[in-house]
């Protein structure tokens, strides 16, 4: 009987706080780094968005993120998170899902309709770092020659669990990335799936 009050408690508390309160800290946030979104949308947990002065995040109509363990109890806890800097521009798409996973913009990403990310995936459009030691181990670090390029997504992509999609790189419409996959600067076709590190072509998609 104890355990079943305190279970009983704990799903109240939990509630309370993932739910009601994560609504209202989701609108605070969504409005207060200016993210424009459309209807529809659906945020389960605390989405985390940094959106700095000069960038732009838009998403389209039909949004849904699951983010921390409550929603998402997949072996992968941490939250959602949308970052833009500083004249970075991040385009989503009509009826995106994503779980448990980051997109770090400091160029450019552009992710299509009905996309959907598996837990724990990074989408990165810069290194972040110079490749040059004496410039990325310097006090302060130099930071004028960090490589960035645009990243796109097209629609209907599935990029499993773990995915590690890295500058410069384009996925073709209906493609699947595999879990664990490393995309890194490929140019991925239509109609493909890909997976492996770095990922290589693996079998052609039947859309039938």
């Amino acid at each position: 009987m104890l355990r079943l009050l305190f279970r009983s408690i704990l799903f109240l508390y939990r509630v309370i706080v993932y739910v009601i309160a994560a609504k209202i800290w989701n609108r605070f946030t969504l409005a207060a780094n200016g993210v424009k979104i459309g209807d529809h949308w659906t945020i389960n947990g605390f989405i985390s968005i940094e959106c700095l002065p000069g960038s732009s995040i838009v998403i389209s109509q039909g949004f849904r993120a699951n983010s921390g363990s409550f929603f998402n109890n997949i072996g992968r806890q941490q939250k959602t998170s949308l970052i833009c800097r500083e004249g970075g521009r991040l385009s989503i798409g009509d009826n995106v899902g994503i779980s448990a996973s980051t997109i770090v913009c400091h160029e450019r990403i552009t992710i299509g309709s009905n996309v959907r990310f598996g837990g724990n995936c990074v989408v990165y459009d810069t290194d972040f770092h110079s490749l040059k030691a004496v410039e990325r181990t310097a006090i302060p670090e130099v930071k004028t020659n960090i490589g960035k390029s645009e990243v796109i997504i097209g629609d209907n992509v599935f990029i499993g669990g773990h995915c590690t999609i890295l500058k410069g790189s384009v996925i073709g419409d209906n493609s699947i990335i595999g879990a664990g996959a490393v995309v890194r600067g490929s140019k991925i076709p239509a109609n493909q799936i890909w997976g492996g590190n770095p990922a290589v072509f693996i079998k052609e998609v039947r859309n039938e």
